[in-house]
């Protein structure tokens, strides 16, 4: 078992948003760091915040778990450039909260177990929301 460093990447500050809202439900989060390509930052200057992240959480995490907004996007080739560069990261395309949640929540995982977990929790994000208005329910402030 192996500990796990989490990057998180995202157009805007969406990656950065989604740490801090993950901060406030399952605590201070020291192994995970959140990066923003803004419209002031090019795509050489958000691969060099990535590989400085990686050093560093590189030298205390045995796993660095990169996870990204979109494919395709900057962010995405950020990415790519480092894994192209040799930076030996598992990256992942689709950040949502629920999925940073359970990700932040592991403490340790073999590296090769990371795959399944992140499409089993991926696979359970999506629900219908159905509720039914009742006219008399007196419960429904409860709510």
């Amino acid at each position: 078992m192996g500990k796990l460093g989490i990057m998180v990447v995202s157009h805007g500050e969406f990656a950065k948003a989604a740490l801090g809202s993950a901060n406030m439900i399952v605590g201070a989060t020291p192994h995970a760091r959140a990066y923003a390509l803004t419209e002031d930052k090019t795509l050489d200057g958000l691969e060099k915040e990535l590989i400085a992240g990686y050093e560093e959480l590189s030298k205390e995490y045995d796993t660095i778990l990169c996870i990204c907004d979109i494919y395709g996007g900057t962010p995405f080739n950020a990415i790519s450039r480092c894994l192209l560069n040799g930076y030996d990261m598992v990256a992942y395309t689709g950040l949502s909260l629920p999925l940073l949640i359970d990700v932040l929540l592991i403490n340790e995982i073999e590296r090769d177990e990371i795959d399944a977990r992140l499409k089993d929790t991926h696979a359970q994000v999506l629900n219908k929301i159905n509720v039914t208005i009742v006219e008399d329910d007196e419960n429904l402030d409860e709510l």
